[in-house]
């Protein structure tokens, strides 16, 4: 009981930071780096809602705004996207910043890249709810929202990892392309090795057969 207490009062107080480095960045992951500021349970909270606001933008956006097939729609296909792709992305900018020797650490590195997601998480919600009251009139208007959410959320992630990292500009730039680089890297290998998985379960598949045949 004790720890679920801490948990919650550990991710109250971390979601508070959240929303005021949203506001004030620049003092917000100074914050984060040097006075260890942020909160683990808060950012797994955070992660909780970007992968059900993905799952409510197939069930519960508009009809008339929503292009999903229904009958096609698959929470663990969602579930591998968001919180599989975060993971591809925290261990490409991993990588990316240790290869450049920089002082962002695991836990700042996490961080950092939760808090990106607040704002686009937040625009997209109210999106859904919006949807469901708009027509086609005003569809230009709900796509700016999106627009703010996600270059909001670039802005944050940029000033994050110039302050998490402690980089130059320059060196910014060239973490942000080998973070890019290393997700394509990664991506593809997933792919290699997903085409491979499936060649050895054909191949010993059609060896099953053939022995369940010529028996």
């Amino acid at each position: 009981m004790d720890k679920v207490k801490t948990f919650w009062k550990d991710a109250g107080a971390g979601i508070r930071h959240v929303f005021y480095t949203m506001f004030h960045p620049v003092n917000g992951f100074d914050q984060i780096k040097w006075e260890k500021k942020g909160s683990v349970a808060a950012c797994c909270l955070i992660l909780l809602v970007f992968f059900l606001s993905n799952v409510f933008d197939q069930v519960l956006t508009g009809f008339i705004f929503n292009t999903f097939n229904p009958d096609r729609i698959s929470v663990p296909s969602i579930f591998l996207i968001t919180i599989g792709g975060f993971a591809i992305v925290y261990v490409s900018n991993w990588a990316a910043g240790s290869l450049m020797f920089s002082e962002g650490e695991n836990r700042d590195i996490f961080i950092t890249l939760c808090y990106a997601l607040v704002p686009y998480t937040i625009f997209d919600l109210i999106y859904i709810l919006l949807t469901n009251f708009a027509n086609l009139e005003v569809a230009a208007f709900l796509t700016a929202l999106l627009v703010i959410g996600f270059l909001w959320s670039g802005f944050i992630l940029v000033v994050g990892m110039y302050y998490v990292h402690q980089f130059t500009f320059g060196e910014l730039l060239l973490n942000l392309l080998l973070t890019a680089i290393g997700i394509a890297i990664i991506l593809f290998l997933l792919l290699l090795g997903y085409s491979l998985i499936q060649q050895i379960i054909t191949f010993v598949v059609t060896i099953y057969n053939e022995i369940v045949f010529r028996l």
